[in-house]
């Protein structure tokens, strides 16, 4: 069993850019990269899928760079998370679920200790496995860091999500 996850804010994104942000497939949830943004750079607050849905909703082919990247590292790196925390809830899962995060780092030295601030803040033991990669940029201009993550889905929802 496979299901698709789009929550209505990244609707754009599925349509324009062909993927999902997550797929349910066995009892696991595979999310895909995720960059902290906003309309204007500014910082959203605890929704963290109002920048993709503000710059992308209505817009046909919508270029990366109608995305824009929160421009606070640390508010960047929780809007991420935000985000991360919104597309688990659209399935009955939560940050406590995930199982697996592999975080791709713009200048990894320069940000990691507030990267590693933020993520203490909403991954919380028993902690998941995590690899921390640096590359040279993202796809979303302006970012600094990218999570992809993998959580188990609830033993309560499997069976109304993915048979089982």
């Amino acid at each position: 069993m496979r299901k698709t996850i789009v929550p209505a804010a990244l609707q754009a994104v599925y349509d324009n850019w062909h993927f999902a942000p997550a797929v349910v497939a066995n009892g696991m949830i595979y999310c895909s990269g995720i960059v902290g943004t906003s309309p204007g750079g500014e910082t959203p607050g605890a929704d963290g899928l109002k920048g993709a849905e503000s710059t992308l909703q209505g817009a046909e082919d919508a270029p990366l760079a109608a995305l824009m990247t929160v421009r606070d590292p640390e508010a960047q790196f929780a809007t991420a998370f935000e985000a991360l925390k919104a597309i688990l809830s659209e399935v009955g899962a939560g940050l406590s679920d995930v199982v697996e995060i592999t975080t791709y780092h713009v200048d990894i030295a320069r940000h990691m200790e507030t990267f590693m601030r933020v993520k203490d803040r909403y991954l919380t033991a028993p902690y998941p496995a995590w690899t921390a990669i640096g590359v040279s940029e993202l796809i979303v201009p302006g970012g600094l860091m990218e999570i992809r993550a993998v959580a188990m889905l609830p033993y309560q929802v499997r069976s109304n999500v993915d048979g089982g």
